[in-house]
């Protein structure tokens, strides 16, 4: 009977091996992406060549929810620079349903109400940092509108500190895109968007909480996000994911189902990846001649040194024909090293490499 059942097992194991191995699915086409999108509006971005991927209702506004904490920690931080502590009032606490809960009187680290916002998405902390940092929640709300201007996000309005509805606040998937560049572009607070679980003491204890971007650790190369959902937003989002070094950006205004539209949007973003930009010309010295195959310069003759690209973040009102002429380069050597299919369609906040001229050494 033994022999019988190694016998079996001898044979399932090797029909097992033999087996083919299970084809990868195809990633969508982008017939399949625009029937399958649940979001009424959506932006997928390829950071490194500024590249537009998908687009879909760039400037119809919605209800942003809490991918509004961006601002309030972006802000928060640019402020404090994460470091101090606040003293929770009794004001900061009188906001549901996402709360940690704060108790009026207890000191809280900076560092740990950004936690809370961004992993968390707790309203109470958003109250407080707001109300602390900018001296009332009214003054933090106005300086939210500001910066969003500043950001080039034009058809944005900001009426609270955490998304909550009842302000009229709204944004777009372009203006959120601004946002969420202005974000990640804050290492500490790019690390706490993609931190799975964090560990928070206030006065009612040690809480273990948990990002809510349920795909963080789930889909391949999923990094930084922020998440939101209410009754009258549906799903918002903001997210980043990489893989083999590049990195893409979207995000989604009211969606049915964000998790889905996410795994949509990134796997044919990353099937359909622009070709990276070539590097930077390396600047040329006079080597050694024994190090080199390269002739050496005579005393009266000049080295020329190509400088590095500038790293020009685009702001609102920009186009390319201004960008050139300002640096005194062709829109064409722009192109050349950020390749793009609508060079008219530049979002605050993208990021482009320009030129500049060699110079005579």
């Amino acid at each position: 009977m033994n022999k019988f059942l190694i016998g079996l097992l001898w044979l399932a194991v090797s029909v097992a091996s033999a087996a083919p191995p299970t084809p990868k699915p195809k990633p969508p086409t982008l017939e399949q992406v625009n029937e399958q999108l649940l979001a009424r509006a959506a932006l997928m971005i390829d950071p490194l060549t500024g590249q537009v991927l998908y687009a879909k209702n760039v400037d119809d506004t919605f209800p942003p929810a809490s991918t509004v904490k961006m601002m309030t920690a972006l802000l928060a931080y640019e402020k404090t620079g994460g470091l101090g502590t606040i003293t929770i009032q009794p004001e900061d606490t009188r906001v549901e349903p996402s709360h940690v809960p704060l108790r009026p009187g207890e000191r809280v680290e900076i560092a740990d109400l950004l936690r809370s916002i961004i992993i968390g998405s707790d309203n109470d902390s958003a109250m407080a940092l707001a109300r602390a940092t900018a001296g009332s929640t009214d003054l933090f709300i106005q300086e939210m509108n500001a910066e969003a201007l500043r950001l080039g996000m034009t058809r944005t309005r900001f009426g609270n500190p955490h998304g909550l509805p009842g302000t009229g606040q709204v944004t777009t998937v372009r203006d959120l895109m601004a946002l969420f560049n202005a974000f990640l572009a804050k290492p500490e607070l790019r690390r706490m968007a993609q931190t799975p679980v964090y560990h928070l003491r206030t006065a009612i204890g040690l809480q273990r909480m948990r990002n809510h971007n349920k795909l963080l650790g789930v889909y391949s190369g999923m990094g930084p996000a922020k998440t939101g959902w209410t009754y009258e937003s549906r799903h918002t989002f903001a997210a980043a994911a990489k893989r083999e070094g590049r990195e893409l950006r979207l995000t989604l205004l009211r969606s049915a189902n964000k998790w889905k539209d996410t795994r949509l949007l990134f796997d044919y973003g990353f099937a359909n990846l622009p070709p990276a930009p070539p590097p930077p010309p390396t600047s040329l010295t006079a080597p050694e001649p024994s190090e080199s195959r390269l002739p050496v310069p005579g005393p009266q003759e000049k080295v020329l040194i190509q400088p590095d690209p500038i790293i020009y973040t685009v702001r609102k009102g920009d186009s390319l024909s201004g960008i050139a002429k300002r640096y005194r380069v062709g829109v064409e050597d722009i192109l050349l090293i950020n390749p793009m299919d609508d060079p008219d369609f530049l979002i605050p906040g993208q990021i482009l490499r320009v030129p500049v001229r060699p110079v005579a050494k």
